[in-house]
């Protein structure tokens, strides 16, 4: 999977093509995957097809749907779409640094003993083990 990265001599169909085949979608024409990542993405059928096969380009809201199904950041997508050029996205940008209790919380874990909980079995998982 590329997480959006780009090859100058693909089209969107093909990188689309290429990304859902990663990731197991049979696009096959009685395959099933042009359907299942249309429900996925909340699109329908006939425009996956379509962008798929290069007949048409999808417009921002549908790259966005995308961008969302493919689980990767919606600009790389809005980029190979041709809708922002690729010099707006910033590049090698380290995400911001976050503490455990902020990760623990984000991730709905809030009461002190549920993060010591969840703490512990961290720290049991990176435990060295036996052979």
């Amino acid at each position: 999977m590329t997480n959006g990265s780009h090859r100058p001599s693909e089209t969107f169909g093909e990188w689309l093509s290429r990304e859902l085949t990663a990731r197991g979608y049979d696009l096959r024409e009685r395959g099933g995957g042009r359907r299942a990542f249309a429900e996925k993405a909340g699109l329908g059928p006939a425009i996956v097809s379509r962008v798929l096969r290069d007949t048409a380009v999808p417009d921002i809201k549908t790259c966005g749907k995308i961008a969302r199904a493919l689980g990767i950041k919606t600009g790389p997508v809005l980029v190979r779409a041709g809708h922002l050029p690729a010099d707006e996205l910033p590049t090698g940008t380290a995400p911001a640094a976050i503490s455990q209790r902020d990760a623990l919380a984000a991730l709905g874990v809030h009461t002190e003993a549920d993060q010591q909980a969840v703490l512990a079995l961290i720290r049991a998982l990176k435990a060295p083990r036996e052979p």
